[in-house]
């Protein structure tokens, strides 16, 4: 496989995963098993099967790298669009749970504390960095999986029509 195709497929699936994380209300896709950021693995062997097709398959370690690669740059993608979100609308993410707390009728004071408690200026930082340790998690595992279900599909296409 030649490097360049290799390197745009993971660089385009990690922007997928990336963008699904990070654009507001977009982000919301994730709630369904972070579905947003496991499309980026699924569009990585999506893209190389069409740039490579008498590849029909992935062996299991190429599979594994190219989900974790592609989940390694989508979370350092991920941050860098979530900063740049953040300096050009704020944090929505609060605001959007501020506006739903208050049309609740009664809120439990921890609630109000605790909401006080995180938006002082030393827990800012730490916001940052806690985000950054959360995609670094959660990107690489979930673009796994999106690249383990496309390999799925490619293997029963594959065995389909080699059966026939």
């Amino acid at each position: 496989m030649p490097k360049q195709g290799y390197y745009q497929a993971i660089i385009l699936g990690a922007l997928v995963s990336a963008l699904s994380d990070s654009i507001p209300l977009l982000s919301f896709v994730n709630i369904f098993c972070c579905i947003g950021i496991a499309s980026g693995g699924f569009v990585t062997l999506w893209l190389l099967q069409r740039q490579f097709p008498q590849k029909e398959y992935f062996t299991t370690p190429e599979v594994i790298h190219l989900g974790l690669l592609t989940g390694l740059v989508g979370a350092f993608l991920s941050f860098v669009f979530q900063y740049i979100v953040f300096l050009w609308i704020g944090n929505w993410q609060v605001q959007w749970l501020l506006n739903a707390m208050n049309n609740m009728p009664e809120l439990p004071p921890m609630w109000e504390n605790l909401y006080e408690e995180l938006q002082r200026p030393e827990y800012q930082n730490f916001a940052g960095l806690a985000i950054l340790i959360r995609n670094l998690i959660i990107f690489p595992i979930f673009t796994f999986f999106g690249a383990l279900i496309m390999n799925k599909i490619l293997l029963r296409k594959h065995f389909k029509n080699y059966g026939e």
